[in-house]
């Protein structure tokens, strides 16, 4: 009977000190984790930096490398909280599905506790630059602009949207025989991803053009057209693009360019010389046209070769596109700026009529001065 007590009292004070051991353990887990998973520093001394999860960093990586930066205490425990969700959960009070790893770009802040840390790192976030494209401008000036954000080179951008038109448009299914994409890169503002690379902001900027066209009732029709009336399409609406000025007036001047076409008539346009003097000689932009600028034997001078230039000579806006897409019909031949102020042009339909409008505006302007 004694050995049978004995035996209780022996077993009692074995779970006893089982049950005290796994308390102690517990209570000094929950303090290491306490210690561990708290901020590095206090707000007021705190320090925040740009921190990036790249693509394949295992949590292992990525919290040894959150904690070389200092912003957290301690790699181990990051790691267990990872790979064991449930526990982290239910230590730090917070939605198992926040103890992940994902690739993005994110701010982080020594202030913050591990749990905090988590809730950054796993939601994929994505930092980006604001770049604003404004109409008109050629591929070298946007691409200048691109660079100023810091995300790709001017060069890079510039080789790529001269060399790499053709797999560009294959990729999305244009069967455009160009190898550059100059006339797609569609003006508007982008929140551009900073580990976008030069094919990447293209994809982008173009997939934005076609997404206007089909987007809008009065060009959406127009994704029917072959490859090769797209492309002159986008090349009347880049001349067009820079010969408005009044909104209103894009469809009618688009009309006396298509006009001018359908009798093989010179189109005469300014800007098509100015593009051979910026982009095709890289010369500043030019003040005055010259007589003997109109003279250059280039493919782009509409003054001496009929027809559209071989490409696109600016990138257009919706405005542009629209317009080329429904010119305004009319009989005029002839447009010339006759209210600079307000941007707007009188519209002729035989040469005297626009040699007077000219003559009577250079008159007017002279005697205003």
């Amino acid at each position: 009977m004694n050995k049978k007590n004995n035996f209780k009292k022996i077993t009692l004070i074995v779970l006893i000190c089982a049950a005290v051991t796994f308390l102690a353990a517990f209570f000094i887990g929950l303090a290491y984790v306490s210690v561990n998973a708290s901020a590095v520093s206090a707000s007021d001394v705190s320090i925040e930096k740009d921190f990036e999860v790249q693509s394949g960093m295992t949590a292992k990586t990525v919290g040894a490398k959150l904690k070389s930066e200092g912003l957290i205490k301690n790699s181990r425990l990051f790691y267990v909280f990872a790979r064991f969700p449930k526990f982290a959960s239910f230590v730090m009070r917070k939605p198992s599905g926040i103890f992940k790893v994902q690739t993005g770009y994110y701010r982080l802040n020594s202030a913050m506790n591990l749990a905090e840390v988590f809730e950054e790192v796993s939601s994929g976030k994505v930092k980006y630059e604001t770049v604003s494209i404004a109409e008109g401008l050629t591929l070298r000036k946007i691409a200048k602009i691109i660079a100023s954000s810091g995300i790709v080179t001017e060069k890079d951008f510039v080789d790529t949207a001269l060399n790499d038109g053709k797999k560009i448009f294959a990729e999305l299914k244009l069967d455009i025989n160009s190898d550059s994409v100059e006339g797609f890169l569609y003006p508007d503002t982008y929140n551009i991803p900073v580990n976008y690379n030069s094919h990447q902001i293209i994809v982008m900027m173009i997939s934005n053009m076609l997404k206007q066209i089909t987007s809008h009732e009065s060009t959406q029709g127009f994704t029917s057209a072959s490859p090769d009336e797209f492309y002159k399409m986008i090349t009347l609406a880049s001349i067009v693009e820079r010969e408005y000025r009044a909104e209103d007036e894009a469809p009618l001047i688009a009309g006396v360019f298509k006009n001018r076409l359908e009798i093989n008539m010179p189109l005469q346009s300014c800007a098509t010389v100015e593009y051979i003097i910026t982009e095709l000689r890289g010369r500043p932009h030019p003040k005055i046209i010259y007589y003997e600028d109109l003279e250059m034997k280039e493919p782009y001078n509409t003054y001496i070769y009929p027809g559209l230039p071989p490409g696109p000579i600016s990138n257009p806006g919706f405005t542009a596109i629209n317009a080329a897409i429904n010119p305004q019909s009319s009989n005029y031949l002839y447009f010339t700026l006759t209210d600079s102020q307000a941007g707007r042009h009188t519209f002729s339909h035989d040469f005297n009529s626009h040699a007077k409008a000219t003559a009577e505006f250079k008159t007017k302007k002279a005697a205003g001065n």
